[in-house]
């Protein structure tokens, strides 16, 4: 797990000092500092050393190939073994090594082999070009900007982005930023900053970028899946994820999906340590569950309690090591939880990824109570979906709204913040070409193209949304600022092709989610897990905003530099509407607050001590 910055200048300009910037992402490797300078191509390497400590530094030269790469190879040494018999001699132990031999060997073919999670760009000396690819579901970031003169890409944009002329905002993302809580696909809040998309490889040949899709998550079935095929392949993906020549340690939360991961890890390795958080508030807190497990499953707890005053005097760190805001308030205990691990670990297990491909969210249940309706014929179901919209609100409005509105006018993944016409009230400068439904697209394009069914599509939706700009980025950032890698051993796509099999009745069922994935764990985790139901990570800004968190939300949404980009007195009515409990406007509030501080950070530029 590592960092690094890499430049590729089109004309024979004055050289960046390419060190310089990436000495802001030196929490991503702290470990090593390497850099590269060749003709017109220059690396800057971070290192956190995992995997061959002694001799995996990089940028690492073979023949006439030089890379830079950020991840872990689970199966290098099948692929160095298949290698040696081709007659490649290998002078570390490093899956960095594997990687190039395997470019050097079957070039952008060996995209097909690997197994992990990874970002990487390669230098080909005598064809002076780069290759370089993002791991299948973008667990690994990768950025990049192209001006006249040059091409830079890094592992976080803060390290490029003081190489543009000006750093605008990027209004079409932030209109998307409100409706869903990120910005989705591959732009970034900052104009001129964009991510290689996952599963996608590029090039750089004669000064021009251009990028390939080698991979596609899809779910299109071929065979019927048991539950000893569901426990097989996680099993050995947890296997494969916990090789380390350092200390690895677990995330334990109160879900099923950690639970599985420090159960099965646990077996593997008996003293492994599990990390917990909570946030001492009653109803937000999941500690007492997480030890009750532990305990059950016979491994070490380490729980920590973050205050309230904790949790507001990290949030400039916070979304200054996000890059792009998340308005997710999860991700400040994933900030916490890493720093507590880091002082036992360098590398922890977490069960991101089980809920898009298993079929884990409460909404996928939805389609048992719209079912009924969705038979309907389709004149029937117009004319509840219109008596849906003259109905007040009232018991029933939404139930019929749902059920008779397809998904791809209103369904836009996990987490919707904010409906088009709210946004439209809160931004100055709005566009309906911008609306969440002209983003989505050509994502729903895509899955009728593929005959998927209401769950699969509504999982589509997330995979290709949600999990990689919020559960995925606030995951790397958050463990990556604290100079931890985290690993995710659903996410890995020998799971991929057993999950893709998966049937209806084996994601949901009425009264649960995850059914297979429960039925191949029962008698592996403690008893008290198997049907909990899911809870995701609660966090108290819902009661915080009405004490202290809400001062300091007022005052940053005021301070900010944004009376020309959005509708403070809207924003401020919302927060003053939720501290007298009209309604729960956390969410909302969580959003704008959010833009407002990284605009600060990253726009306004204001010096905070990160």
């Amino acid at each position: 797990m590592c960092g690094y910055v890499s430049i590729y200048y089109k004309n024979n300009n004055e050289e960046i000092d390419i060190e310089k910037l990436a000495e802001k992402i030196n929490h991503r490797g702290p470990d090593y500092t390497g850099i590269y300078s060749d003709n017109n191509v220059q690396f800057a390497f971070k290192r956190l050393s995992i995997i061959d400590v002694e001799n995996g530094s990089q940028p690492l030269q073979k023949e006439d190939n030089v890379i830079v790469f950020n991840g872990e190879i689970y199966n290098h040494e099948n692929l160095r073994n298949e290698l040696i018999k081709k007659d490649y001699k290998f002078d570390t132990q490093c899956d960095t090594e594997v990687l190039l031999s395997s470019y050097i060997e079957y070039k952008e073919k060996c995209l097909d082999k690997l197994r992990g999670m990874f970002s990487f760009i390669i230098h080909d000396k005598k064809d002076n070009t780069l290759f370089g690819a993002r791991d299948y579901f973008g667990i690994k970031p990768l950025y990049y900007i192209e001006e006249k003169d040059f091409i830079a890409f890094s592992s976080e944009y803060k390290a490029i982005v003081s190489l543009l002329d000006s750093i605008n905002l990027n209004e079409k993302s932030l209109q998307s930023y409100l409706s869903f809580q990120y910005v989705p696909l591959e732009n970034t809040m900052i104009q001129n900053v964009k991510s290689i998309p996952p599963g996608y490889s590029f090039s750089v040949k004669e000064g021009k970028l251009s990028l390939k899709k080698y991979y596609s998550v899809d779910f299109i079935p071929n065979k019927d899946i048991s539950a000893k095929d569901v426990r097989d392949v996680v099993i050995d993906s947890i296997k494969h994820h916990m090789i380390s020549n350092v200390e690895v340690g677990t995330f334990l939360s109160g879900g099923i999906d950690s639970t599985i991961v420090a159960s099965v890890a646990s077996q593997i390795n008996p003293n492994i340590k599990s990390f917990s958080i909570g946030f001492g508030v009653e109803g937000y807190d999941e500690l007492e569950v997480a030890k009750k497990s532990a305990n059950a499953i016979g491994i070490e707890n380490i729980a920590i309690t973050v205050t309230q005053d904790e949790y507001i005097k990290s949030l400039p760190k916070v979304f200054y090591h996000l890059d792009d805001p998340v308005a997710d308030p999860s991700e400040v205990g994933i900030y916490f939880l890493s720093k507590e691990a880091r002082k036992h670990a360098k590398v922890v297990l977490s069960g991101e990824g089980a809920d898009e491909l298993f079929g884990g969210y409460n909404i996928y249940k939805e389609y048992n109570s719209v079912k009924s309706i969705l038979n309907m014929p389709k004149g029937i179901q117009n004319i509840l979906h219109k008596t849906s919209l003259l109905m007040p609100e009232m018991k029933g409005k939404s139930y019929l709204y749902r059920s008779t509105t397809p998904l791809d006018k209103r369904y836009i993944g996990n987490a919707k913040i904010f409906e088009n016409d709210a946004v439209q009230k809160i931004l100055k400068n709005y566009k309906e070409s911008y609306n969440y439904q002209n983003i989505l697209s050509k994502i729903y394009e895509k899955a009728k193209l593929n005959n998927y069914d209401y769950v699969t599509t509504m999982q589509h939706v997330d995979i290709n949304t949600w999990l990689e700009c919020d559960i995925l980025q606030k995951a790397d950032k958050m463990s990556m600022a604290q100079s931890i890698e985290l690993r995710v051993p659903f996410l890995d796509k020998e799971v991929l092709e057993i999950t893709k099999n998966l049937k209806l009745n084996q994601k949901i069922s009425d009264s649960n989610t995850k059914v297979l994935l429960r039925e191949a764990f029962k008698d592996i985790v403690p008893q008290h897990m198997v049907q909990k139901k899911k809870l995701g990570f609660p966090t108290p800004i819902r009661v915080w905003l009405k004490q202290d968190l809400g001062e300091v939300v007022r005052n940053t949404i005021n301070d900010a530099q944004v009376d020309n980009i959005i509708n403070k007195k809207y924003a401020i009515n919302l927060l003053d509407q939720h501290i007298k409990n009209n309604c729960d406007n956390s969410r909302k509030i969580w959003s704008i607050y959010s833009f407002c501080l990284w605009h600060q950070i990253f726009i306004e530029q204001q010096k905070i001590n990160y």
